[in-house]
């Protein structure tokens, strides 16, 4: 599939109209004006489709992306054109160099056992200059789980394509199986499309544990994002 048409499916596939990216840039714009003031580079961890790179990279000298496959580096390049995109998996991250703030948004975190999670993050917090910000916003913390879940979308692009979505969650084994069915409509036909992921979800102490052990101190804003939880880690000096 073309790059182009890669970019299209991904934006369709994964809209969420519960997010508000312009909005959730926004508090995490005033979170860095505030905490590193003299910010001028930002990388988005699991960019996605650019989202929020497209909000966040005209308040920064450099923003860059990092995506986990070609789909997603497709579709956040398509979407915004001259910005850097990195493909890599999030354990192997190594791009050479620092940034003020590294983000990783959402649900990206959540697909990772707790030992993995605390590795991957000391690869992000080894991206920062001392005194950067990590902020991680989990896809959701184990006191506001919903036991059992069900939803539909129905999301039409530009290009003529339709997509229905059906998406069913439910709790197993301490995680959170959410099983997402798609019907892509466009020229050629009807096609289906099927996702399994399983999501798990850890407590405050958990992540603040995990921060600290990357060598960064942390707060938790239960509605730092938005109103929705943000973990805010600050890389020490002697990191």
């Amino acid at each position: 599939m073309p790059a182009e048409a890669q970019s299209t499916f991904y934006d369709l596939l994964h809209a969420d109209d519960s997010r508000d990216p312009a909005t959730e840039a926004g508090a995490l714009l005033r979170i860095i004006r505030a905490r590193r003031p003299h910010a001028t580079s930002l990388l988005d961890v699991a960019c996605g489709a650019g989202d929020h790179l497209r909000h966040l990279g005209p308040h920064l000298a450099v923003a860059e992306g990092v995506a986990v496959d070609a789909a997603m580096a497709a579709a956040a390049r398509h979407a915004l054109p001259g910005t850097t995109i990195h493909e890599t998996g999030l354990p192997e991250l190594a791009l050479g160099r620092r940034y003020d703030v590294v983000t990783c948004l959402h649900d990206a975190l959540a697909r990772y056992s707790l030992a993995s999670y605390r590795a991957v993050l000391r690869v992000l917090a080894g991206h920062l200059a001392p005194g950067g910000l990590l902020m991680i916003a989990p896809f959701w913390m184990p006191d506001a789980a919903i036991r059992r879940t069900a939803s539909e979308a129905l999301t039409r692009g530009d290009d003529g394509r339709t997509v229905t979505r059906i998406a069913r969650g439910a709790p197993r084994d301490g995680a959170h199986r959410v099983e997402q069915h798609a019907l892509v409509a466009d020229g050629d036909g009807v096609h289906h499309v099927a996702d399994t992921r399983v999501l798990r979800a850890f407590g405050r102490r958990e992540h603040l544990s995990a921060l600290a052990a990357a060598g960064c101190a942390a707060d938790f804003l239960p509605t730092g994002l938005a109103g929705r939880p943000l973990l805010v880690g600050v890389r020490r000096a002697a990191a």
